[in-house]
């Protein structure tokens, strides 16, 4: 029992020894022993392109869409189309019921005639026929004058004034029997029959009376009336022997003016029954059948898919690389395959807010030659805009400049001895790996790329890897 106890013992303190020697070696020997080193990163100067670009997000959106709508209530009679309809500019829609309208076109079609004609008259004057027709109008008006005036004179002589004296004559001759009555000249029986004939003969009187003065107004009437017709006959004949007067004229010219007017109103309403396609286009929402009461409210909608527009959004940061003009490169989401090109049609002046950021709103334009595929409205996509490019030209990474003042570059090229010798250079583009070399530099030559600390374990000071392609590195003590 107490040797196995010993022999656990051992075991443990041999252990313990040799971690304490690992931990030394690790931590005090071993650090000693090894040698910081400078390493210079090198690349090669190569041909390729450089694109300066900002990335943005969007959807497609049709050229131009617009509601349509009718002017003016009504019942719907037709609706000749249906969505996904390619329509051409100008062709007919939809129609409101038409009669009512129709009917109003004809009458003010003939309203402006007659207008038109009134004018004319008024405007060449009297015909020789409606001259003669006026005097003989005049002439005949007098004749009925003088006629009728006759006709009166008459009616003031006629038979009725002997018949009303001789009525009053019996009316006389009832009254003084009623006064022979009274002075006892006559009996009651006398007086009796005197009521009965004073009563009679004054209905009588009464009926002449007014069967007279009902013939004399009527005559009256008739003079009077054939006096206006005269009147107006040579109001007429003056009228058309006169010039046309200037109010006359113009009272012309109104009215025709007035039903012109009125007939351009009711064609405009007979036109705007008929809904018709403003541009070439592809009918994407209908929500109106016929017999259906409509107001102006949209029941058409019609959207350009022919010639899309992608409306995208970048980070305020990048509208410096946002310009009109500027090429896109255009992934959708629903085809990761296929890329599209385009360029940038319109800038808004305004942010917008995007998921709560301030965004840069832009508009672009999108190639169909580019991909053979239908694209529909409202696909996502992510969008590259392209503000500048410069393709099979001289590169360096962008670590390999030294920036000697404002805009002024240099790099340093390694000889082939290892030595590095400072190359003033003229830079064009730079993304954020690298830069276009316009002058200073060849294709091949190796230029540093900087400079880094290393670590090596028994390396003498005086190795060094010899100079070569990109990613060669130079040691130095």
């Amino acid at each position: 029992m107490f040797r196995k106890k010993a022999f656990w013992i051992s075991l443990i303190v041999v252990l313990a020894l040799v971690g304490g020697g690992y931990a030394y070696y690790s931590y005090v020997y071993r650090p000693s022993q090894e040698v910081v080193e400078q390493i210079i990163t090198t690349a090669q100067v190569y041909s390729g392109d450089v694109v300066v670009s900002v990335s943005g997000s969007g959807a497609l959106s049709a050229a131009s869409e617009v509601a349509l709508g009718f002017q003016s209530e009504g019942y719907l009679d037709e609706v000749l189309v249906e969505i996904g309809d390619r329509v051409q500019e100008g062709d007919v829609l939809a129609r409101l019921e038409m009669d009512d309208l129709e009917v109003a076109v004809a009458e003010a079609e003939i309203k402006a005639r007659l207008a038109q004609l009134g004018l004319a008259d008024v405007l060449e004057g009297p015909t020789d026929a409606e001259l003669a027709n006026a005097r003989a109008a005049w002439q005949s008006a007098q004749v009925a004058l003088t006629v009728a005036q006759h006709t009166y004179d008459s009616a003031l002589n006629s038979d009725l004034d002997s018949a009303v004296r001789s009525r009053y004559i019996e009316y006389q001759r009832a009254v003084d029997r009623y006064w022979e009555y009274e002075n006892g000249d006559a009996s009651q029986d006398d007086l009796e029959d005197a009521w009965g004939d004073q009563g009679e003969a004054e209905w009588q009187l009464g009926e002449v009376l007014q069967q007279a003065e009902m013939e004399e107004l009527d005559a009256w009437n008739q003079v009077d009336q054939a006096r206006n017709r005269v009147y107006q006959a040579l109001e007429s004949l003056e009228l058309l022997q006169s010039e046309p007067i200037t109010d006359t004229i113009l009272r012309a010219e109104l009215t025709a003016g007035q039903a012109a007017l009125a007939l351009n109103d009711a064609r405009d309403n007979l036109a705007a029954a008929e809904l018709c396609a403003p541009f070439d286009g592809t009918v994407v929402d209908v929500t109106a059948t016929p017999g259906e009461h409509v107001g102006t409210a949209s029941i058409i909608t019609l959207a350009d898919l022919e010639e899309p527009v992608l409306q995208f959004w970048v980070e305020e940061s990048d509208l410096s690389g946002v310009a009109l003009g500027n090429r896109v490169e255009i992934i959708f989401e629903a085809l990761p395959d296929d890329a599209f090109t385009g360029t940038v049609v319109r800038v808004d002046p305004a942010l917008v807010n995007v998921g709560g950021t301030l965004a840069v709103q832009a508009w672009a334009s999108v190639d169909l030659a580019s991909g053979p595929i239908v694209l529909l409205g409202g696909m996502n996509a992510e969008v590259e805009v392209i503000s500048a490019e410069s393709r099979d030209t001289l590169l360096v990474p962008v670590q390999a400049l030294r920036e000697l003042d404002q805009g002024q570059y240099a790099v340093f090229v390694v000889q082939p001895d290892g030595e590095m010798v400072l190359h003033p250079v003229e830079v064009g583009l730079m993304d954020f790996v690298n830069a276009e070399i316009i002058s200073g530099l060849e294709l091949g030559e190796i230029v540093s790329t900087g400079v880094e600390e290393s670590t090596e374990t028994d390396v003498s000071e005086q190795e060094m890897m010899p100079p070569g392609g990109p990613g060669m590195r130079i040691f130095g003590g």
